[in-house]
């Protein structure tokens, strides 16, 4: 229930808000950027630093960046965003809105620990109140981009499905450290997305750092095994 109420939300929210879109006449990105570099920064720094009396420490930040520099290797390798962008017909803004909002919804501690808790407990809790901060920001991407963002409600979905599946049967795997690492990854892919939306030049192709998330996983999955 939890996860088709936040696809719906997202969904709808951006429906209704493309409805305002020629309304509004909104042409300058800067405050959807700065609000979505905003969070993708506290989002960071809540979850890869730790505070230990005066000073920040932190336990996997080499972790990250390491999978970082590899993902985003393995990307540019396989050239995802190129191969996205032909997916789009090279409709560049279409493409963008999408993987934007995509990643926008699909990051963030709530994506994850929800679908756990549903995976493990049942329990839709934060799926819900994830749908709940949901609404306004869909609302706020449909009145910018217009009716495609609505499209990144189904990756997300998905996502919170597998994640759902595979913690009921390896809960395990998820535990608090992986959380982080996986939030920590995904809000750097995040901040870069703001970031491009106000970069007329030099653009980063924050769509190649997605296997990134796959290597962190990887990590943790290999220790959890070995027990370390």
């Amino acid at each position: 229930m939890g996860i088709a109420v936040d696809a719906a939300s997202i969904f709808f929210g951006s429906i209704f808000g493309s409805m305002f879109k020629k309304k509004a006449c909104i042409t300058d990105f800067s405050v959807l950027a700065i609000s979505i570099m905003l969070i993708s920064l506290v989002g960071f720094l809540e979850n890869i630093f730790n505070i230990s009396g005066m000073q920040l420490t932190s336990d996997a930040l080499m972790v990250v960046v390491f999978s970082l520099i590899a993902g985003s290797m393995i990307g540019e390798f396989i050239h995802i965003e190129d191969n996205l962008s032909k997916l789009s017909n090279g409709e560049n803004v279409s493409h963008n809105a999408f993987v934007d909002a995509m990643l926008f919804f699909g990051v963030g501690g709530l994506q994850i620990s929800g679908p756990i808790l549903l995976g493990v407990n049942g329990d839709s809790n934060q799926l819900l109140i994830k749908s709940l901060i949901d609404f306004p920001f869909a609302l706020a991407f449909g009145a910018t981009y217009g009716k495609i963002t609505s499209l990144a409600a189904i990756p997300v979905a998905t996502i919170q499905i597998i994640i759902a599946i595979v913690s009921r049967f390896s809960g395990a795997i998820f535990n608090e450290s992986l959380i982080a690492q996986l939030c920590s990854m995904g809000y750097i892919i995040l901040f870069f997305s703001g970031f491009n939306l106000i970069s007329e030049k030099n653009k980063i192709n924050n769509v190649n750092m997605l296997p990134g998330l796959l290597i962190v996983f990887l990590f943790n999955s290999i220790r959890v095994v070995q027990g370390g």
